[in-house]
């Protein structure tokens, strides 16, 4: 019964650290990369600009200012680094745990998108977003310290966001859209018995849907607002989870009720000069509204708990755009985003969550008439993070991550 019970916990604690590292504007481990365009200014100005198609994703709204049919593919490759050091991390018993000292976690993922803007009018737009708002992969080596609270972790999402868009009066746009999202996550760690260890493997997905609206207004001629919100889309996961261990005790159905939270963004664009655009892009995520996770099991226990300890976060952007007279437009951009863990003790090595700050570069190049291309490049500073991960029946992950990533991104825009 003992190991069965931290089996349990186990299973517990890695659905928990899996539902915080889930969340857009890159808090924990988002996935912010929703447009190459936009990755140039770091995404500033996201519900004012209104450059392209994805603004489907940042504010339905700003689709008014599409001229004709546009069609955006892209795709962005992340190269994230989160090299632990270890510092006392513990068994079950409270003995040091052993293994490699040292790992990095971090695995590239390439993240894909689609946006189309269909113009039934100059005032009323038709939209359609496919990306992947959230996501995870990060595996460490099987002996590395704190191989109990993670090993692989894999999420995988895909969210189809059809929406409409009118054009009030000259000055103002109202949008809306509908958000149907699937989420897939394979999950795995040790399991500390005492002795020899067992081994945890978790799958388990979801459908569900949610709603996205905004507003676009004209300021003056050279400056417009936009605001955009996002609901909560509550998912209830059902899988599977298998054990391997030296003790026999049973494989279980599992469901997982997870509330992601809502968002909420202001944004400014205003063109300075006929070659110089500045924008600007506060947003806020409701973490808070997360308390804890419950996870149902076919036998007893029937359920457990586990608190999160999430708190709101905010992303501060600003960036700017230069147009030559010729076929290239050049942007850069600055961004802090927030972490939203409140300690080492609510950091998830599946994801070392901390505060981020983003350094931006990006291009575009008209190829035709109607044809353009747009890429964008990143690099994020994180500083050292520490985390002290410990839970009721669970080893402790004790240490210090080094982490960094870069992005690299491109998108083909096609005006049909």
């Amino acid at each position: 019964m003992k190991a069965h019970t931290v089996s349990i916990r186990t299973i517990t604690s890695t659905l928990c650290l899996f539902f915080i590292s889930t969340q857009t504007f890159s808090a924990a481990f988002g996935v912010a990369e929703n447009s190459a365009l936009g990755l140039g200014n770091a995404f500033a100005g996201g519900a004012a600009s209104a450059e392209d198609a994805s603004t489907v994703w940042y504010n339905p709204a700003g689709m008014t200012r599409i001229k004709g049919n546009q069609l955006v593919v892209g795709g962005h490759l992340i190269f994230p680094s989160f090299d632990f050091k270890d510092e006392g991390s513990t068994r079950v018993s409270g003995a040091p745990v052993g293994g490699d000292s040292s790992n990095d976690g971090g695995r590239v993922a390439f993240v894909p998108n689609l946006y189309y803007v269909h113009s039934l009018s100059d005032s009323l737009k038709l939209g359609l977003g496919v990306n992947a708002p959230y996501g995870l992969a990060t595996k460490y080596n099987d002996d590395w310290a704190g191989r109990y609270q993670a090993i692989e972790s894999e999420m995988i999402t895909v969210n189809i966001n059809p929406s409409i868009a009118w054009q009030t009066t000259p000055a103002l746009s109202l949008g809306f859209g509908i958000n149907v999202q699937y989420i897939e996550a394979t999950l795995n760690n040790r399991v500390d018995l005492g002795g020899p260890e067992g081994f945890a493997h978790l799958e388990a997905d979801d459908i569900s849907a949610g709603y996205n609206l905004g507003a676009l207004y004209q300021l003056s001629k050279d400056t417009r607002v936009g605001i955009s919100y996002r609901s909560e889309i509550t998912h209830k996961l059902k899988g599977d989870a298998d054990f391997d261990a030296p003790v026999p005790f049973p494989d279980s159905h599992i469901t997982a009720k997870a509330d992601l939270p809502a968002s909420a963004s202001i944004s400014i664009h205003h063109q300075y000069n006929a070659k110089v655009a500045i924008m600007a892009d506060a947003s806020w995520v409701g973490w808070s509204s997360v308390p804890e996770l419950t996870i149902s099991y076919d036998g007893p226990p029937t359920t457990t708990s586990e608190e999160l300890k999430l708190k709101d976060i905010v992303r501060l952007s600003v960036g700017s755009t230069y147009s030559t007279d010729g076929p290239w437009t050049f942007r850069t951009g600055l961004a802090y985003d927030e972490g939203a863990a409140r300690n080492q003790s609510s950091r998830s090595p599946r994801f070392p969550d901390n505060d981020r700050y983003w350094l931006t570069f990006g291009a575009s190049y008209q190829l035709a008439d109607n044809l353009s291309i747009d890429a964008g490049y990143a690099h994020i500073f994180v500083p050292d993070t520490k985390i002290n991960r410990p839970g009721a029946g669970l080893s402790g992950v004790i240490g210090e991550y080094e982490s960094s990533a870069d992005i690299l991104s491109a998108q083909l825009r096609w005006d049909l």
